[in-house]
């Protein structure tokens, strides 16, 4: 079944527009907790998943939990709204065909304006999850595990690249 479903994710991915899908094993990412610091000391924050709005014992906690994952794919778009689209579509399959565990790493998009910023509660709970840093993943040595060719955005306007990831059993 997992060489079926493999196929059957990263096929998805590329049909709903990630330019780049991967599966991966998880020797292939790469975990650093420095990337606690660059949340905590670096980015104002300001969704409920982050390390900065939390005791980072927690972060590194779902770190550990995500090393319990064999397997998963790996995707990259230039829209954050499409990455995390794709990445919750990729999840529900993983879990439809019989892997209750799959979960997605993504940056959440779904509101225009965010509530959890505006006044605390979030109102697409179901649709939140973090983004790989909040896991403890250093995403620009993960990229490079992979042959992918990631550069921080020197300029603000810049094309970013957006990397999500579903993790399966």
């Amino acid at each position: 079944m997992n060489d079926l479903l493999k196929r059957e994710l990263r096929n998805k991915a590329m049909e709903m527009g990630a330019q780049q899908a991967a599966i991966f094993t998880l020797d292939q990412i790469v975990f650093d907790q420095r990337t606690f610091l660059k949340c905590l000391f670096g980015c104002p924050g300001g969704m409920p998943y982050c390390p900065s709005k939390q005791d980072v014992a927690n972060s590194l906690v779902y770190a550990d939990i995500i090393k319990n994952y064999s397997w998963g794919i790996i995707l990259c778009t230039e829209d954050l709204k499409l990455g995390q689209k794709i990445t919750l579509e990729l999840e529900s399959r993983a879990f439809l065909s019989g892997c209750h565990f799959a979960f997605g790493a993504t940056e959440c998009e779904n509101c225009d304006a965010c509530s959890f910023s505006e006044k605390g509660t979030c109102i697409n709970p179901k649709k939140v999850r973090p983004p790989l840093y909040a896991l403890g993943i250093d995403v620009y040595s993960t990229a490079k595990n992979l042959g992918w060719g990631l550069q921080v955005v020197q300029h603000k306007g810049d094309p970013a690249k957006n990397i999500t990831a579903v993790f399966v059993e």
